[in-house]
């Protein structure tokens, strides 16, 4: 699982023992074509890991992208409470690395400071995210004035 860990860009800060010590919260899934892995408005209860293998993310039946190895769906569902926004189907066979808020919970009982580091990488995620949606909207209001 380790080397599955390394390939996911929200942990490239951890050190190699951390990401050791991480695996041991996290649950390991495999999803046929076509799985369903959550629904909008589900209560968001995991963060996924993508280790192997394509998800679609769809609104409203209506494909929005698509998210792959190395990449992450889910991670503000350890940081705040709420209700899934889309709905995730695994597009190819694919193998997941689930925290729950059960075992992120767990996770910052016995190694606060880990779970820190990951929160952390979270919200500077999602602030990178932000940035660059800023960034966007600004571009496209130049663009049409």
């Amino acid at each position: 699982m380790s080397e599955s860990l390394d390939r996911h860009p929200l942990l490239s800060e951890l050190t190699a023992g951390d990401r050791r010590m991480l695996e041991e919260y996290l649950a390991p899934r495999e999803v046929e074509a076509g799985s369903t892995l959550f629904r909008a408005t589900d209560e968001a209860e995991e963060l996924l890991f993508v280790s192997d293998g394509v998800v679609s993310i769809r609104s409203e039946g209506q494909p929005i992208g698509e998210l792959g190895q190395g990449e992450v769906i889910g991670a503000l569902c350890l940081v705040s409470a709420g209700l899934r926004m889309c709905d995730a189907v695994a597009a190819a066979p694919s193998s997941l690395l689930c925290l729950s808020r059960e075992s992120y919970a767990r996770l910052r009982l016995d190694q606060p400071a880990l779970a820190l580091q990951l929160e952390e990488a979270i919200l500077r995620s999602f602030a990178s995210l932000v940035r660059s949606v800023l960034v966007d909207a600004r571009s496209s209001s130049v663009a049409i004035s």
